[in-house]
């Protein structure tokens, strides 16, 4: 199978935890509804407007797979924010800003592993490869634009169930982690589809390594695919879903 490989980073990257309320927590490593919002955002794929994403039902259909991996440690900081204040009443009628704590990972750099339909992925290599965009790719915040850096769109072969996996690892019913010493191990629940009206419709938890380095597993679920793929002379093996 084909894999297109791209990394992408900024100075700082927000992916916003839905539950958090009075201050905005991130989440370490990019959903893939982030990763499916740059891909249709580079592409040019209509959203719908605001509040709507038919991107994602558009892309599905193009069979896409994605994995992410993490190419700089997890750091993340603090900082205020200032938002347009839109709630007015008598008290707070002259209020034009306010200030909001937000968490945010510095200097974050990624890998992103694409697979699914090959004209679509050939026109996606096509416009990283020569810098374009239709519209500007950001990581979470449209104030973090992401540099996009074209990597490779390479033949990738399905690995077999145990194996060291570079990537985040997404946690199905048959996935089963094999732990060993050393390893910084973190997860999170992520959103991974969604309808036309950004309503979820599946959530998953997902594994990660906070300094990128591989995880071990004793199995993989039928429903995500394993593949190893190389990279500048270096073996990755990835998960996708």
């Amino acid at each position: 199978m084909k894999v297109l490989v791209f990394d992408i980073s900024s100075d700082y990257a927000h992916f916003r935890q839905p539950y958090s309320t009075t201050s905005s927590l991130t989440y370490a490593i990019p959903p893939r509804s982030a990763i499916f919002g740059l891909i249709g955002a580079i592409l040019g794929v209509d959203s719908g407007g605001f509040g709507q994403s038919h991107h994602f039902e558009v892309l599905e259909n193009a069979g896409l797979r994605t994995g992410v991996r993490i190419l700089s440690s997890i750091k993340k900081v603090r900082f205020n924010m200032n938002y347009t204040y839109t709630k007015s009443d008598v008290a707070t009628k002259k209020v034009l800003h306010i200030q909001v704590p937000v968490e945010v990972i510095k200097d974050p750099v990624y890998r992103v592993y694409v697979s699914g339909d090959e004209w679509l992925l050939t026109k996606l290599a096509s416009m990283i490869r020569n810098k374009e965009c239709y519209y500007t790719p950001y990581l979470g915040v449209s104030e973090f634009i992401a540099t996009v850096k074209y990597v490779g769109f390479v033949n990738a072969t399905i690995s077999p169930d145990k194996a060291k996996i570079n990537s985040a690892i997404y946690l199905l019913e048959g996935t089963k982690l094999a732990l060993e010493n050393g390893l910084k191990i973190f997860r999170e629940t992520h959103a991974i589809s969604m309808n036309a009206f950004r309503h979820v419709t599946k959530y998953l938890e997902v594994a990660y390594e906070m300094d990128g380095k591989s995880v071990p597993v004793d199995a993989v679920d039928n429903d995500s695919v394993v593949v190893t793929l190389t990279i500048s002379g270096q073996s990755e093996t990835v998960m996708m879903i």
